[in-house]
């Protein structure tokens, strides 16, 4: 493996895109699928951990809770959805630059 410490973006603030484009401009195609396997099971966690918090504001609207404890359920929620969202990018930009959708634990990942 190459050991290039440095990945030059310019030194303008640059679009997220442009920053994952660039860390993974020197990788060869079995580091690129191990990035794209990394980025995808985290991807899946995101999912889980947005659908518990989901699931849960259902439970406590059904048992009359306090407007704190769901306001923090819902903020919890909003959270953990920007951080699926926004990961969404990545997982796409990764899997775009290996050109195809790798298997994650003997499954292919569905990419919408």
């Amino acid at each position: 493996m190459r050991t290039k410490t440095d990945v030059d973006i310019g030194p303008e603030r640059a679009a997220t895109s442009s920053v994952i484009k660039a860390l993974l401009a020197d990788l060869i195609e079995y580091e690129l699928e191990q990035v794209a396997i990394a980025v995808i099971r985290e991807n899946r966690n995101r999912l889980q951990e947005a659908q518990e918090l989901f699931e849960e504001i259902g439970r406590l609207e059904a048992a009359s809770p306090t407007d704190e404890q769901l306001g923090q359920l819902r903020h919890d929620y909003r959270i953990a959805m920007l951080n699926l969202h926004s990961h969404h990018q990545v997982v796409s930009l990764v899997v775009e630059r290996l050109g195809f959708v790798p298997e994650v634990d003997g499954q292919r990942a569905a990419l919408n």
